[in-house]
């Protein structure tokens, strides 16, 4: 923590303190993220203006807190945005208010259904809060492109279709050596130039036969040859090869779609997906064409969208009849958050917490050496949270605002840029290692596309060359926004100040200020995504769940189906494209 910059004057003094509260609370929650002290206030909440956001009408540790009002949202400027996001945040993890069954936050009582796995139809269903009942954790997290095919990122943030050309009898890729000769690909390599090397089993170079540009040449199980780009793209820290319209050819087992993470305390990251109540009537009022404003491709922005959704829980049948949203004007929300065992932790009161049922797997993940195991059973844990998106409609806004949070403990940041009080531009070095969940590194050496673990059903399997265990990540762009974007020192500098005003604002002890606003993605004037400018901080990612995706935009996978931000149904598993991608495969509330 730098507090040289803190020195004379009563100004001063203030930014002091805050330096010292700061301090404090890093040290409090083992010495995690630490914010520059001297960035200037660019966006914040003033105190009376956070004072009202409580129910109570004062800040209070652990107090409950209103949802923002998505029903009136309006704004002309960034900052609303991010408040939005931080009151939504500080309300999903309040205290479930009273009159509510379920657990004790909100996030866990009537005011949200727990989403389920998909069933052997590849359908899910909505599960409503009960006391005692406990939800439904996931120990790895799809990542699909917006029409549900598997995708991958390369190392500049671009999406990739990914494609499965003919393999041998060893499940590896087949190239054609100058012989004409069928070898199998070992793994691919590039070279300076960026062009394909080829290595087989031997890790002898191959001699394929290739197109005129340098290519190799590749077939589909059909026979088929596949026209290849004549460089490769690095993908998860590897190099791929790549189809002249952009498709990554999977050349290992287990790289593309989703991955399993494990922290550094060797607990696996389980997944929770939820919806709020205005949401889930929305969805089962479409499926009974009880619904008809707005248009059916977008999720509900206006007051009579609102009044319709009302009268479908009003008209439900018992047991799902419901008089009134007690907090309708956070309209429709879906929540995705990600969790580990408490175990090794430190201090759990500098965690949000639940109790848990978990599966357990065999051999210990934890065993050395481990290439694979299997779920044999369950157990009850605490778990803490790490990372949770909260992705809501608002006035305007029917694509949804996107926006993501992490703990101060989670993972290192590279160096970034912000403003500073006295308008000059300051430097944050890159955070070192220690104390981080997922990295025993720091930012320097982190490699935030180490995926280590790749699931296949209740079986862990590794990626070729690893073991089961922590992958050391980073935080490729701190704050949602990319060095290159000619607004990163901007757009850094609104984040962090939020961040310190809201560390500053809440209660001594609220285990809500170990948790930091990474950022907030939207499109500029509102509208399906494929046709507007996406703004705010567009590279945003989260360390614990897109993982090994970074950097991407939510928009690149949370798409719309031409127009349709909802999705046309399609396809054995429900998917429907659109921007979420629970929508189509969601069984309604009751029939």
């Amino acid at each position: 923590m730098n507090i040289k910059n803190c020195v004379g004057s009563q100004k001063n003094a203030r930014c002091l303190l805050t330096a010292l509260a700061l301090a404090s609370l890093c040290q409090g929650a083992n010495a995690g993220t630490t914010l520059p002290t001297n960035v200037k206030s660019t966006c914040s909440f003033a105190p009376q203006e956070f004072n009202v956001i409580f129910a109570s009408g004062s800040v209070s540790k652990d107090g409950g807190v209103l949802p923002a009002d998505s029903f009136s949202f309006a704004s002309n400027t960034f900052c609303p945005f991010y408040k939005w996001a931080e009151q939504m945040f500080l309300w999903v993890t309040s205290p479930a208010r009273s009159g509510t069954v379920g657990g004790p936050h909100v996030f866990e009582s009537s005011i949200f259904f727990a989403v389920s796995p998909t069933d052997s139809d590849n359908k899910r269903s909505l599960i409503p809060a009960a006391p005692g009942h406990s939800l439904p954790f996931l120990s790895s997290i799809s990542q699909r492109g917006s029409k549900g095919q598997q995708v991958v990122f390369d190392s500049k943030g671009k999406v990739h279709d990914v494609i499965h050309p003919a393999v041998g009898p060893n499940g590896k890729l087949l190239a054609r050596d100058k012989a004409g000769q069928t070898v199998e690909i070992e793994r691919v390599q590039a070279a300076p130039d960026g062009k394909p090397l080829l290595l087989d089993r031997s890790s002898k170079q191959i001699e394929f036969q290739g197109t005129p540009g340098g290519a190799p040449i590749l077939f589909s199980d059909q026979g088929t040859p596949l026209a290849l780009r004549p460089e490769t793209v690095l993908v998860n820290g590897r190099p791929r090869l790549v189809t002249t319209s952009g498709a990554v050819i999977e050349t290992e087992e287990s790289q593309a779609g989703g991955g399993a993470l494990m922290a550094q305390n060797g607990s696996l990251v389980f997944y929770l997906l939820q919806v709020n109540d205005v949401w889930g009537y929305f969805n089962t009022g479409m499926d009974d064409n009880k619904i008809t404003n707005p248009v059916p491709s977008t999720f509900p922005t206006t007051g009579g969208a609102l009044n319709q959704i009302t009268t479908v829980a009003q008209q439900a049948p018992a047991p799902f009849t419901k008089s009134a949203f007690p907090d309708n004007v956070a309209m429709a929300v879906e929540i995705k958050s990600s969790w580990i065992e408490t175990t090794g932790v430190g201090n759990a009161g500098d965690y949000i917490t639940i109790d848990a049922t978990i599966p357990t797997y065999n051999p210990p993940l934890t065993q050395p050496n481990n290439t694979q195991s299997v779920q044999s059973g369950t157990k009850r844990a605490k778990l803490a949270l790490v990372g949770i998106h909260i992705v809501g409609s608002t006035l305007g806004h029917p694509e949804m605002l996107w926006a993501t949070f992490e703990h101060v403990n989670n993972a290192p940041n590279p160096q970034y840029t912000f403003t500073t009080t006295s308008g000059g531009v300051g430097t944050q070095p890159a955070d070192g290692p220690g104390g981080w969940l997922f990295s025993s590194t720091g930012a320097a050496a982190a490699n935030p596309n180490n995926q280590r673990i790749a699931p296949n059903g209740t079986t862990l399997n590794v990626v070729p060359g690893q073991t089961i265990g922590p992958s050391d990540v980073v935080r490729t762009d701190p704050w949602g926004t990319s060095p290159s974007d000619p607004y990163f020192t901007i757009n850094n500098t609104d984040i962090v100040s939020l961040n310190q005003n809201v560390m500053g604002l809440l209660g001594a002890g609220d285990a809500r200020r170990n948790y930091l606003l990474v950022g907030v993605t939207w499109v500029k004037g509102g509208g399906p995504p494929s046709n507007g400018v996406k703004v705010g901080t567009p590279k945003l990612a989260n360390s614990t769940m897109e993982t090994f995706f970074q950097p991407s935009n939510c928009f690149d996978c949370h798409s719309d189906d031409n127009g349709n931000m909802l999705g046309t149904p399609s396809g054995s598993d429900g998917f429907s494209g659109g921007l979420s991608h629970i929508w189509a495969a969601m069984r309604p509330l009751y029939h």
